[in-house]
């Protein structure tokens, strides 16, 4: 709250950057999750292979990767808003590529890397606005935050399988439609009121690195590491993976990403009104055990029912880990762009690696073998939350 504002005009300041906020980030969501349902799609289409296509999911991971590390100074330089602009613009380029097929195979790299770098601008912009706000209306941005990219994410397999329902071609008319959104999401950026930019000490543009120092945004750092290592492989690779071990049908299994994001949506709200009632530790201790154990449910499964049910426990609890990883690191680094940059980067890194491995090992050792790879990051993922339980003081 600025001086000169009252309590009331600064809460509908507050609400106005969080809508915004939102709807920006629906449209990431819609625009970056769908790359793993259409990977069949360009299989089919192109002919990839195993390896060639983890390489397109990890591509996507590497812009990511690219996109959080300059947006943690882009701002100091040319302010937040060019800064956003310069790198979201890039997914509806992105989107222009894959609907008319330019440059067939070849250009699909190239196209799946500006996916990544305007997910990763959008996702450090979101969270720093959220960032900004007072006390526990930032933990409850932040899960609203991430159900409103749970909204996009499991719209736009629904509207994959409506477009392809009558010919597998149809893919393109969600690329085509994604573009627009993906306009609507620039227009939106360049219009919204954002809060006033934290002003440079003494006159330099110097970076504050006292969150370094913070042993909160270290182990939030290493739960988002694990965690974006499961949630990239399962989200990038799950439709491969049933289709491929022949125990879904491919409706079935884009359905399930739906599902997946449907069960991540409800959880997200459901933990943003948990917000204070349960600790974020106890609430990350439930949620590393139970994602673990409905992992390994999908992982051995071998029926429709069994899976479905295992996809929606997954779901579920995926849902309340990486906002409440967030809001664990929130102290360290609120209104600091660097900051939210250097928490995010640690999960991309696990982005760019995992979908990678998973398609390397599946290349040699089949896609189940591949598949292997995210049981492993899961158990680490619920080894991180434990030793930071123990070391951070409990905070509602």
């Amino acid at each position: 709250m600025t001086p000169t504002e009252t309590r009331t005009e600064a809460a509908s300041r507050e609400n106005r950057l969080m809508a915004a906020t939102l709807f920006a980030f629906f449209v990431s969501g819609a625009g970056t999750v769908p790359l793993g349902n259409l990977i069949p799609f360009f299989r089919a289409e192109y002919g990839l292979s195993y390896d060639f296509s983890g390489m397109l999911l990890s591509l996507q991971s590497t812009g990511n990767l690219i996109a959080i590390f300059l947006t943690g100074f882009l701002p100091l330089w040319i302010g937040r808003r060019k800064s956003v602009l310069l790198t979201s613009v890039w997914m509806l380029l992105a989107y222009v590529v894959f609907t008319g097929g330019l440059g067939g195979a070849a250009l699909l790299p190239a196209a799946c890397l500006m996916t990544g770098i305007a997910k990763g601008g959008n996702a450090n912009f979101s969270n720093t606005m959220m960032s900004t706000l007072p006390g526990s209306k930032a933990s409850v941005g932040y899960n609203l935050l991430h159900g409103a990219f749970a909204i996009g994410a499991l719209g736009a397999p629904l509207v994959l399988i409506a477009c392809t329902s009558q010919n597998q071609g149809g893919w393109r008319y969600l690329t085509a439609g994604l573009c627009l959104l993906c306009a609507a999401q620039i227009a939106v950026y360049g219009t919204m009121a954002l809060p006033a930019e934290p002003a440079p000490k003494k006159g330099s543009r110097r970076v504050d690195y006292s969150f370094l120092k913070s042993r909160s945004f270290w182990l939030a750092s290493a739960i988002l590491f694990f965690y974006i290592s499961a949630e990239y492989a399962i989200t990038g690779w799950m439709v491969t993976y049933f289709q491929d071990i022949g125990v879904l049908s491919q409706e079935i299994s884009q359905m399930m990403s739906s599902l997946l994001w449907l069960v991540i949506f409800l959880g997200r709200i459901a933990g943003a009104v948990l917000v204070g009632r349960i600790s974020r530790q106890k609430l990350l201790i439930l949620d590393g055990f139970g994602l673990l154990g409905f992992f390994l449910l999908v992982f051995t499964g071998h029926s429709q029912p069994v899976i479905v049910a295992g996809i929606a426990g997954v779901g579920l609890f995926m849902a309340t880990i990486y906002p409440s990883a967030m809001a664990l690191g929130s102290d360290s680094i609120k209104g600091n762009d660097v900051g939210v940059s250097a928490m995010i980067l640690a999960g991309s890194i696990g982005g760019i690696l995992t979908p990678a491995a998973v398609g390397l090992v599946a290349e040699a050792a089949g896609i189940r073998a591949g598949m292997g790879i995210v049981v492993l990051m899961t158990v680490l993922l619920l080894g991180a939350i434990l030793l930071a339980c123990r070391l951070v003081k409990d905070n509602v």
